[in-house]
């Protein structure tokens, strides 16, 4: 598959604000938004942006049109979305992939967003950023990679703790480990043939990530893989003690895996989090607990 690199923002670009998730209720973006005015860039917002059908914001219809709407606007440079939730994997089906590809842009968002970046990217090639969305709040690590990915500039982040040695080099796929889940079997499940596996998730018990996992397992994906990136998985409590811990989980399943590992990496929903390429040419290398992002269109 040929990967389609989106050019670089620049001082004074337009960026456009979707919600293709859940609606914003009472959560803020003010603050997101101020940032990236404060950096110099302007601000159009979706015409649906802030509707609300139940769980999601507005139908399938406006929120796909929406996005599509700023992929076909030559004056947006990038699209970010507000925030995540449930509900993005709806509207894949609706999207005009053949103008996406054509009319390569930024897309940045985080959590829910996970299906519909790697159904994109499955699609058409296009190279996305996870780790951001509006609402969540803002920490120096978030602020260096997201400015990183938005301006194409090399950059590298540490953490975490180590499963298994070694170095590899690769795309990255994944994000929130509910949504990867969700998309095997359809057709926008990523090949994940020879690629770095990156998986989180958020106020999921033990138990069910164990079998999210064991699904993933089931199906392949981790006889595929060439190293795999756990993030952190905040929140993730069992009620009830005999269940186990998260940690209990990871450790179980990481003594499986053969390939390099590392666990506990700052990609999460916690406090302290990175933005990293989904698509993007990457370098685990586990002896630093680092992950080396490339300048895109770079090897």
């Amino acid at each position: 598959m040929r990967i389609i690199n989106p050019n670089p923002l620049q001082n004074g670009d337009v960026i456009g604000i979707v919600s293709p998730s859940s609606p914003l209720k009472s959560k803020s973006i003010d603050k997101g938004i101020n940032y990236l005015r404060d950096m110099g860039f302007k601000i159009k917002f979706g015409a649906h942006f802030k509707e609300e059908n139940r769980f999601l914001a507005g139908s399938d219809e406006n929120r796909a049109k929406d996005i599509m709407d700023f992929f076909k606007d030559p004056e947006v440079k990038a699209i970010i979305v507000s925030r995540g939730g449930q509900g993005s994997q709806r509207i894949l089906p609706l999207l005009d992939y053949h103008i996406i590809a054509n009319n390569p842009k930024i897309l940045v968002g985080f959590s829910d967003t996970t299906a519909l970046q790697l159904g994109i990217f499955t699609k058409t090639g296009l190279i996305s950023y996870t780790g951001y969305t509006l609402t969540i709040p803002y920490n120096p690590l978030l602020q260096k990679t997201l400015l990183s990915c938005l301006f194409n500039e090399p950059y590298s982040v540490q953490g975490g703790d180590m499963v298994h040695t070694g170095v590899t080099t690769g795309e990255l796929v994944g994000g929130n480990l509910s949504l990867v889940t969700s998309l095997i079997g359809t057709p926008y499940q990523p090949d994940f043939k020879n690629k770095i596996l990156l998986l989180e998730d958020v106020s999921t018990e033990p138990f069910n990530v164990d079998r999210m996992i064991s699904h993933l397992d089931l199906a392949g994906i981790f006889a595929q893989v060439s190293g795999i990136v756990f993030g952190q998985f905040e929140n993730c409590i069992s009620k009830d003690d005999i269940e186990g811990t998260i940690d209990e989980v990871i450790n179980d399943w990481a003594s499986h895996f053969k390939v390099p590992c590392i666990k506990n990496f700052p990609y999460s929903h916690g406090v302290n989090n990175c933005v990293l390429p989904v698509g993007g040419f990457v370098t685990l290398d586990v002896p630093t607990r680092s992950l080396n992002i490339n300048k895109r269109g770079s090897i």
